[in-house]
């Protein structure tokens, strides 16, 4: 091996110290040391530096800075593993993925091909209107027979919001206006826990519902 330039050599001297360089390397390095005096100079302060790097002391690492540098190891050790696991796996897979995805793309193609063989064409036939009874989705409760009651609620209208179960019976009911007396109280609970309704609908199954109700003066008769 032949250097052409004197910084070319220079980058040799820390493996010709180590006595690592190859045997061709080796003999050019002494032959142009002993034609270059700068080389030799600057060779000689390579060695005087290793020498002094070699009686320096060994400084002891703190442990937590041993630990942080083994598990960034450990990391990149995994890391690098790891890449390459998923190499060996694609270099081993991809002369079987090709084949596949070529014979599943051609598997599409022939299932796009015969949906569209058996899309259906348009008729020309008008539509024939059919006829059919229309339930409506969804009907609130009815009063069907009130039990039998009669008080007067004054000048102010009383207005109840009556809860109705799917087999037609109040499960409760509230006072939104008015203020009957605990006397009448009692009587409108007679009369609408015993009064019979017709449950809400929806779509066509009974089902709950509630409804509101007004009375100025009632009188009803059993």
């Amino acid at each position: 091996m032949i250097f052409e330039t004197c910084s070319e050599i220079r980058g040799y001297f820390s493996d010709y110290i180590d006595g690592v360089c190859p045997a061709e390397t080796n003999h050019s390095v002494r032959y142009h040391l002993a034609h270059c005096a700068p080389c030799t100079e600057e060779l000689e302060r390579y060695e005087a530096l290793q020498t002094e790097l070699h009686h320096l002391s060994r400084q002891r690492v703190p442990p937590q800075l041993a630990l942080r540098l083994r598990v960034q190891v450990s990391q990149d050790l995994h890391r690098n593993l790891l890449q390459r696991a998923l190499v060996r796996l694609e270099n081993l897979f991809q002369p079987v993925l090709l084949p596949f995805a070529g014979g599943g793309l051609g598997a599409m193609l022939v299932i796009v091909l015969m949906l569209g063989a058996g899309t259906p064409r348009v008729s020309n036939i008008p539509d024939v209107p059919v006829d059919f009874v229309a339930l409506p989705r969804v009907t609130p409760p009815r009063v069907q027979e009130l039990a039998p009651m009669n008080f007067d609620t004054g000048n102010q209208p009383l207005v109840l919001v009556t809860y109705v179960n799917a087999q037609g019976q109040v499960t409760s009911y509230t006072v939104l206006s008015g203020q009957p007396s605990p006397l009448q109280m009692e009587r409108l609970d007679r009369m609408m826990y015993f009064s019979l309704f017709q449950p809400a609908t929806s779509f066509g199954q009974p089902t709950s519902g509630r409804l509101v109700l007004s009375f100025r003066r009632i009188t009803v008769r059993g």
